[in-house]
Order: structure tokens, then C-alpha cells, then sequence
């Protein structure tokens, strides 16, 4: 079973006017056995029910058509320095980009040039990645954790139409993990409201990252209300080396303003001037607001500050884990399943933030 298993290539399922496709890592041993994609698999059929998908209606493939020898994706791969050497002796260079395990290996290149004459042909609307394999192939990402449930383009020449991705984890971890089967069923539904369009709309945003006095005055008066209960204010802190390094405060969906507080960015007295902004802003209770994890940045805040927060209605996190206490809550999680927006902690070159909610 194990080199039949190995040589085998599973065929995929190619449905005309697919809106939807969906692209695993490889092959499982139940599909090898009977020689046929999904054969043997419920779990897949039952979160796509659960999300409202019709599984026969979707374009199903694998990166590799064939299982990894000793089920390791290492062997379709050069490590590093195993191309390193190649490459000093053969004029030959993968033309795809590399991943954690290193290079794809020459042979192994027909799979994804198949993977991609097929993605080319059916010009799908949307693809659900399951995997951290089938996230690299579509967009040179492969950190599954990072970026699952993100909405992205495919970041790939050998695609010609840029194409939405969504991220999930793999079905072997699914099914080793119960846990993960309503982030999956989150992500399937995500693929789902995309799939009728193949453009991805983007919400047209305001965001003041960069503010001086005037700005932070400014910014107030346009559009920080009191008597706000319908749209509170939502604030949240970012902290690094025992420092408060910045706050956000977002009025709306489409404006927010970043007060940064990193070394040397405000003159003395200025920063004096923003502390004070901020101050007057989360002590005045006739601002309601919104905070992630209040517990953490009231008390930063109060430590370091002596700012009194008042007019907390809501937080985010204590919501989260009302609705799915198993689920995480973190901030990033929290936008990867509700919203459409990326994995913003990747804009960031170096972040090294020790809140707890992340």
C-alpha cells in the first residue's frame, strides 16, 4: 500500500461554471484506496453543508495529486542548503518561491504547473486553501496561522486572473482537533458571501497613523461624539518593553486615528499634549466606548498614566467568549472571523507587543 499510495495520482474534480474551489494539501490514503478525490470523507461534506456550499458544485483538487513518501511534504522539497549546492552545479532554479521546507524539487514541478493550468481554466470566483501547503502554491504565504480566514489575492504570475483566497486549516487537522470545525465552518461561510463576485470590495477607510497636535484636535472635532451610545468610541493599547507604545481610537468603521507614543516621535511638550488629548477623551463617561481584554488596558493605563476610563459598555472579548467560549479571542481572530480584513499584524516589519489578548 505505502509505494502504490506514494505513485498514485488522484484526478480532480472539475465542475464548468464553479464558483468555488477548493484546494487541499495532497491526497488522503481513503482517496488513494478507491482512487477517487473526497472518497471516504464526510468531513468536508459536512461543513460545507453546515456553510450552505453545494460540494458537488466546487472545483476539488490537491496541490500534489500524489502522497509525499513516508507521508512527509519534505520529499517534495530541496532543503535550503540542498539547493544551495544544486544551484552550484546545475543551471537549473525553481521558478516558484520558497517555502518553510525549502525549494520545490524539479520533479515535483508538474503538480503545481498542473494546479494552476486547471485554477486558469475554471476562473473561479473564490478558492478555499486548506492547508499551509495549498497557501503557499495560491500566494506564496505559508504561515496557515497567520493568514487563515483572511481574504486575500492570489500573489502568484502562474494564476493570470488574481483570484480571493481564504485560508483554512487542513481537514487532517480538522479531524484531530474539534475545536477548529467551527473556525472552518467561519471560513467556509466567509467563501461562500464571495463567492458570487470575483472582485474584492474593499471598505474605503480614513486612518490617521501618523497625527500631530492639530491633527489629534482636529480628528476630535470632526468625529468623536458625545452621547454616542449607538456608535461607541472603540480605543484599544498596544504595549512593548513595561511602555505604552501607542493607542488607537476608532469613532466608525471608516475613521480611526493611531497616537503613537514610541521614542522620539513627540517633541516634549507635545507629548504632554497628547497624553492630556487622551486623557480628557477616555474620562469623559458621556463617551461610551469599546475596548478588546478592558481589563488590560484600564490597568495599563491606570499604572502608567493615572487615567481613570470611564464609559466602557461593551468589550469585545469578554462577547467572544460569551458566544464561543472554546474559540479564541484574540483581536486578530476575532477580525479573521467576523471581518474581511487581512492579517494586519503582518503590515507591521517588527512587532514584539505583549498584550495579552494577542
Amino acid at each position: 500500500m505505502g509505494e502504490y499510495a506514494v505513485h498514485k495520482n488522484i484526478a480532480s474534480q472539475i465542475v464548468d461554471g464553479a464558483k468555488i474551489a477548493i484546494v487541499m494539501d495532497y491526497p488522503t490514503v481513503n482517496e488513494v484506496r478507491l482512487n477517487k478525490i473526497l472518497a471516504g470523507d464526510y468531513l468536508l461534506g459536512k461543513v460545507c453543508k453546515l456553510a450552505g456550499i453545494q460540494l458537488e458544485e466546487c472545483m476539488l483538487t490537491h496541490v500534489f495529486q500524489r502522497r509525499p513518501a513516508q507521508e512527509n511534504l519534505q520529499n517534495f522539497f530541496h532543503k535550503r542548503s540542498e539547493y544551495k549546492a544544486l544551484c552550484k552545479t546545475t543551471e537549473w532554479r525553481s521558478p516558484y518561491p520558497s517555502s518553510t521546507m525549502g525549494f520545490l524539487k524539479q520533479e515535483t514541478q508538474p503538480h503545481l504547473e498542473r494546479l494552476y493550468k486547471e485554477i486558469n481554466d475554471a476562473k473561479p470566483n473564490v478558492v478555499i486553501a486548506l492547508g499551509a501547503v495549498s497557501l503557499w502554491a495560491l500566494t506564496g504565504y505559508d504561515k496557515i496561522g497567520t493568514y487563515r480566514g483572511a481574504l486575500i489575492s492570489s500573489n502568484t504570475s502562474h494564476i493570470n486572473d488574481e483570484i480571493k483566497i481564504v485560508p483554512s486549516y487542513a481537514l487532517s487537522s480538522v479531524s484531530k482537533n474539534y475545536a477548529l470545525r467551527s473556525i472552518v465552518y467561519s471560513d467556509f461561510k466567509k467563501a461562500l458571501r464571495e463567492a458570487d463576485t470575483k472582485d474584492i470590495v474593499n471598505i474605503e477607510r480614513e486612518l490617521w497613523i501618523e497625527p500631530s497636535i492639530n491633527d489629534l484636535d482636529k480628528f476630535k472635532q470632526d468625529f468623536i461624539r458625545r452621547d454616542n451610545a449607538k456608535h461607541p468610541l472603540a480605543f484599544d493599547i498596544e504595549t512593548a518593553g513595561g511602555q505604552i507604545t501607542c493607542i488607537g481610537f476608532a469613532p466608525s468603521s471608516t475613521h480611526a486615528i493611531v497616537v503613537p507614543f514610541t521614542y522620539g516621535y513627540w517633541k516634549k511638550d507635545d507629548e504632554t499634549k497628547a497624553w492630556d488629548w487622551v486623557k480628557e477623551l477616555l474620562e469623559d463617561e458621556r463617551i461610551t466606548k469599546v475596548a478588546q481584554n478592558q481589563s488590560y488596558d484600564v490597568s495599563w493605563l491606570t499604572y502608567k498614566k493615572n487615567i481613570n476610563v470611564k464609559g466602557i459598555v461593551h468589550d469585545t472579548m469578554h462577547a467572544q467568549h460569551a458566544l464561543q467560549p472554546e474559540m479564541e479571542k484574540g483581536l486578530g481572530f476575532l477580525g479573521s472571523i467576523y471581518t474581511n480584513e487581512g492579517a494586519w499584524k503582518t503590515l507591521a516589519k517588527f512587532s514584539h507587543s505583549t498584550k495579552a489578548d494577542e
